[in-house]
């Protein structure tokens, strides 16, 4: 792996990486890409928002036949947001096929600006055109939450997230 020039974060992005520094990590299943450290990002882009999505729990079956192909997407935050694999300000995950209660052991990395304290999750199911909705819930971002927490869906179940806020102001110069 390629080593990161100081000042640099690393981040998920789906935007011009204005650094160009680029590495890949075994870890992750996506190319990391850095974001310089600057003053415009300092002051437009004040946290980083770390969401790992673990796993969901006896989900909502909306399947015809068999059970649910659950995946998630994060989106609708609450302000602005860079850094998602799914059009830039939302995250999708992999589907887990046959399961109502998947593991994911997902994280996605979002910059997001200093009003955002909320998003969305929403569980659907492969299969059905643009998915067929299984449940939702809405996360409020606490910047002390560190550890994994059950939110349960509107609909039925549960997901396992944890979080991590890191204001950008502790870690860039």
């Amino acid at each position: 792996p390629t080593s990161l020039p100081a000042p640099c974060l690393p981040v998920f992005v789906t935007f011009p990486c204005p650094s160009k520094v680029k590495c890949t990590s075994p870890a992750h299943s996506q190319p990391l890409t850095t974001m310089a450290a600057s003053s415009t990002v300092k002051s437009e882009w004040t946290r980083l928002v770390a969401i790992t999505v673990e796993s969901g729990k006896d989900l909502k079956n909306v399947d015809w036949i068999g059970q649910s192909d659950p995946y998630f997407k994060i989106a609708e935050f609450n302000g602005k947001v860079i850094g998602g694999n799914d059009g830039g300000d939302k995250a999708k995950s992999a589907v887990v096929e046959n399961d109502l209660s998947p593991e994911w052991m997902e994280t996605h990395i979002f910059l997001v600006d200093k009003q955002v304290d909320r998003f969305k999750i929403r569980v659907k199911d492969e299969g059905v055109a643009g998915g067929k909705e299984i449940g939702t819930a809405t996360i409020m971002l606490d910047t002390e939450h560190q550890e994994a927490k059950e939110y349960p869906l509107d609909t039925q179940g549960t997901v396992t997230i944890k979080y991590k806020v890191t204001d950008l102001g502790d870690v860039m110069p």
